[in-house]
């Protein structure tokens, strides 16, 4: 995959800039398959699947530890919104490829000196948007070295803009780095691993006999793993409704269309297919999962792109949501359905985001409206555009 258009941008910009499962769960419920003779078992209402002499076989601690990095970025990213706080490019590089970085690691996941990190499960590898990913750092941390307020809102200057109520650290043609960052990571690693790569090799996996020492199968385990993409928390979404997907699929989706319900639903149905051996069901949970993460993706980016029509003459809010709505427009390309041009192909997020183009003072309401129109008809949000 090569570095696409917002990558080069962030190069470009940079450039410039230099120049110049709880014990009390409710009763499971029992499943009848696809009907025709499918076997009948029970699915649980919280993530707590174990084998016959009670132990646990559910393990996707690598999956919480990268949830916890991009927490941790995120934090780190977010202090530049103050003026005269820099951030390192080097910093934000090593926490990027967890390379040498000393984590704060609340909840204790030995997440410092572990082998886990964001880069290496960026786009199944892609060296091209890894760089993408660190150009974005880069011009980050660059533009908080500029330790300049730009109160006025004026495009063309880059630094800490601020409106007296919201500040955000933005570049001059009011792209902000941060939300690309965070919401582009969601999905080029959380999005891209749990669709395409463990969703997508189950069929090659031994169902059969657990892993050395371990209590789980490889199917099992690789099952678990997609789901640490969409949520550390086995009780969702009474926990872990706060970040990354867990939180944007309980927002107006969730109203809308019951995202963050039917993706829960269809990771614990889908389990409880893979033990016991029903491996229809479970390739019908794969293709809900599949859908409704694209769901979300795109559901949050026609909801920012509102957001911006909403604010179209007040530059800092509208910087700041069309930002996220570029990160998640671009982010569509690393899920399975737009890989598989079972959707919105990549051909034609470029056509979304061109849109909104690289410059965000001239962005028009007409063109926002074009984007989302193009977004909603590729990935069935038609009838609920409007609303989101």
């Amino acid at each position: 995959m090569k570095m696409n258009r917002i990558g080069i941008l962030a190069l470009s910009v940079l450039l410039m800039f230099s120049c110049s499962k709880d014990d009390d769960a409710p009763a499971p419920v029992a499943n009848n398959g696809g009907g025709g003779g499918s076997p009948t078992y029970q699915i649980p209402t919280t993530y707590v699947f174990v084998d016959g002499s009670s132990q646990s076989t559910v393990n996707f601690d690598g999956q919480k530890q990268r949830l916890e990095m991009l927490s941790e970025l995120v934090v780190y990213m977010k202090t530049a919104n103050t003026l005269g706080t820099t951030v390192s490019a080097t910093q934000l590089k090593n926490m990027y490829a967890n390379n040498g970085y000393t984590w704060v690691d609340a909840p204790g996941l030995g997440m410092t000196g572990s082998t886990k990190q964001l880069k290496d499960k960026t786009a199944e590898g892609d060296i091209g948007v890894q760089a993408m990913f660190e150009n974005y750092m880069d011009s980050l941390a660059y533009i908080s070295s500029l330790n300049f307020s730009n109160s006025t809102e004026t495009y063309g200057q880059a630094g800490v803009w601020t409106n007296g109520t919201k500040s955000y650290l933005m570049g001059g043609n009011g792209f902000e780095y941060g939300q690309l960052i965070e919401k582009g990571l969601m999905t080029a690693v959380f999005m891209n691993q749990m669709t395409v790569n463990y969703l997508g090799t189950l069929a090659d996996d031994d169902n059969t006999t657990p892993l050395p020492g371990k209590t789980y199968t490889e199917m099992q385990h690789h099952w678990d793993e997609a789901f640490g993409y969409f949520s550390s928390e086995i009780d969702y979404p009474t926990n872990g409704a706060d970040r990354f997907w867990g939180k944007y699929a309980q927002g107006s989706v969730e109203v809308l269309l019951g995202t963050g319900t039917n993706i829960m639903n269809a990771f614990l149905k889908g389990r409880a297919a893979i033990d016991n051996n029903d491996y229809a069901t479970r390739d019908a949970q794969i293709a809900i999962i599949r859908d409704q993460i694209e769901k979300v993706c795109a559901g949050t980016a026609i909801h920012y792109l509102n957001e911006a029509k909403a604010n179209i003459t007040s530059p800092i809010v509208k910087n700041h949501v069309l930002s996220e709505a570029i990160a998640f427009i671009d982010g569509l390309r690393y899920g399975y359905n737009s890989i598989n041009a079972v959707s919105i192909t990549s051909a034609e997020v470029d056509t979304a985001l061109g849109y909104i183009g690289n410059d965000l003072s001239v962005v028009t309401i007409v063109n926002i409206n074009l984007a989302i129109d193009l977004i909603a008809s590729k990935t069935g949000l038609n009838d609920v555009k409007a609303s989101l």
